[in-house]
């Protein structure tokens, strides 16, 4: 590698293995980023927010959180990129300390504690979301490690919105370039009739951005026209080495399908419950108790409730969330994997009128096993699957229900289920080779050769 690697500074609330169990997915990015930006030039150093310290420091802990930032540093190997984790105040002025007692007093959360509480969130739009009590924290590491080491760029990662106004921040008092990286729109989780003022504040906020970075080139899209910077598209991916080893080899003593993790009310799990009833009011007693669907994650009782109603309760094993290693162990040795698809894409909301792709999609790429995407969206899901040929799009109860005896009697003769992926195009997705288009983009936005590297 010629010349010095360069540094990028990455705020990211989220980043694994400090986040919280509910953004799993979404914290793999930045880690991920991370970890094979050396190979391309490029040392990152994360700070981000532990989930195990959040609202537990006060302003008078800042200067042990600037030094535990630089000690981190300081023992951290200079070939690779290093992770810092913070703890969060318990708030941080006026407005979010009166946002947070109106949103945490659940048990008497009525129709006037949400009214008062409107007009908090509508001013919170100028200085950030709830994760707003961790920007003290991440300034004070941040400038920490600027007195000891030379930043060449700075990444904000979102959602939540702490890291663009921290990334926007440390541009502007260190003369750097910034860029904003979305992990999901950031107009989509506002209400509707709020949008038109708060895209003018997220223009406001991304106006020295030198670009944004989205998931989807549909969203990139929707961003540069929205927000008035120039957008692209890397997607999540998936790491080979977190699927390695022997596949299973065992033939399992049920065909089992899985799924791990959430899924929206625009994410049809229940057109996929009532193809499985379909087909198991069709096999024999025998049969029937050969079949599986295996589920973990937080929405475990609406999954269990609506096994029950479709009376396939005993071949439903639904259960809360499991850690990541679970659940990419249960991917690996699953015969079939569940991918939930939008509804209707085009009625739907404008960021998911061209469908989306939820992150689960590239962790099935990596434990090569037959996707089955219900119902499909018509748009982008369904075109990544058939151009990669890793799965099946079943539109409708019947077709699962055909698709999977089909497979039951693949699965009874012990033979291995048909699985034939393009290896060419699955290789794009894998998270080396996406960090590679990261690097592109900042060695552009710096004015580096590829040919420097």
């Amino acid at each position: 590698m010629a010349g010095r690697p360069l540094t990028v500074l990455i705020f990211a609330h989220e980043c694994a293995p400090y986040n919280r169990p509910e953004s799993t997915i979404g914290a793999q990015r930045p880690a991920q980023f991370a970890r094979h930006l050396p190979h391309f030039g490029w040392r990152a150093i994360v700070i981000c927010c532990d989930a195990q310290q959040r609202r537990t420091a006060a302003r008078p802990d800042l200067p042990g959180v600037a030094a535990g930032a630089r000690r981190a540093l300081a023992e951290a190997d200079l070939d690779h990129s290093v992770i810092i984790p913070t703890p969060s105040l318990h708030s941080d002025g006026q407005i979010d300390r009166s946002w947070w007692a109106m949103r945490s007093d659940r048990q008497h959360d009525n129709r006037l504690r949400r009214l008062a509480r409107q007009p908090l969130t509508a001013a919170k739009f100028f200085t950030g979301d709830y994760s707003q009590s961790w920007q003290p924290c991440a300034r004070a590491a941040a400038r920490a490690i600027a007195q000891d080491v030379k930043i060449d760029l700075c990444i904000g990662e979102h959602s939540p919105d702490a890291g663009l106004f921290l990334a926007r921040w440390f541009s502007e008092k260190y003369d750097v370039p910034w860029l904003a990286d979305f992990r999901d729109p950031i107009l989509q989780p506002i209400e509707r009739s709020a949008r038109p003022m708060y895209k003018l504040v997220a223009r406001r906020l991304l106006k020295t951005a030198t670009c944004t970075i989205q998931v989807n080139r549909a969203m990139a899209a929707a961003d540069q026209r929205l927000l008035g910077r120039l957008a692209h598209s890397i997607p999540n991916g998936f790491d080979p080495d977190e699927f390695a080893g022997p596949r299973a080899s065992q033939h399992n003593d049920k065909l089992t399908i899985a799924y791990a993790g959430n899924f929206t009310d625009s994410q049809r799990m229940e057109t996929f419950l009532e193809g499985l009833a379909l087909l198991s009011q069709e096999l024999s007693g025998d049969e029937r108790s050969r079949l599986l669907f295996c589920y973990r994650g937080g929405m475990h009782q609406k999954v269990a409730a609506w096994s029950a109603k479709l009376k396939v309760a005993d071949i439903v094993e639904a259960s809360g969330h499991v850690e990541r290693g679970e659940a990419l162990a249960l991917m690996k040795r699953a015969d079939l994997l569940l991918l939930l698809s939008v509804v209707d894409p085009a009625n739907d909301e404008e960021y998911f009128r061209q469908g989306f792709y939820p992150g689960k999609t590239f962790e099935y790429f990596g434990a090569r096993r037959p996707i089955i995407c219900v119902p499909g969206d018509g748009a982008l899901l369904d075109e990544l699957i058939r151009e990669t040929q890793t799965g099946v799009i079943l539109r409708a109860p019947r077709d699962v229900a055909d698709y999977l005896r089909s497979m039951f009697a693949e699965w009874k003769q012990a033979n291995a289920l048909p699985y034939q992926p393009s290896e060419e195009k699955v290789a794009q997705y894998t998270r080396r080779h996406l960090t590679g288009k990261l690097a592109a983009i900042l060695d552009e936005v710096i004015g580096r050769s590829p040919e420097s590297v």
